[in-house]
């Protein structure tokens, strides 16, 4: 079998073009089972969720999870909220779960929130 310098240069960059196809990132099944991330902006007025402990939102018929916020929701202001947080599609017993929330107070008038619910 007879080899010549153009046949074997093609063999060559056919090797190394295959060899780097797995190298360049995570496989579309490995991004495909990572949780995408979603960007909520909702306005509302903060209430005690279904469980104690719990601090919900709802917005748009949604009912966000809000327990998280860091620093905490002030329940006292009695006033409504401007939110932004992230959803990973996760839903807890309080809602839609939102991480990384931040919190601007609003002029809204929310009223006195009813008590939580105890548990029973």
């Amino acid at each position: 079998m007879r080899v010549t310098l153009g046949s074997a240069a093609a063999v060559a960059l056919t090797v190394l073009a295959l060899a780097g196809c797995g190298k360049a990132g995570p496989s579309q099944a490995e991004a495909a089972s990572q949780p995408q991330t979603v960007t909520v902006h909702a306005v509302g007025c903060p209430t005690p969720g279904p469980q104690a402990g719990c601090l919900t939102m709802k917005s748009k018929g949604t009912i966000y999870d809000v327990t998280s916020a860091n620093p905490a929701i002030d329940m006292s202001r009695g006033v409504g909220i401007s939110l932004t947080g992230q959803s990973a599609g996760e839903t807890t017993a309080c809602g839609a779960k939102l991480s990384a929330v931040t919190v601007e107070y609003l002029n809204l008038q929310c009223g006195t929130p009813a008590p939580a619910v105890p548990a029973q």
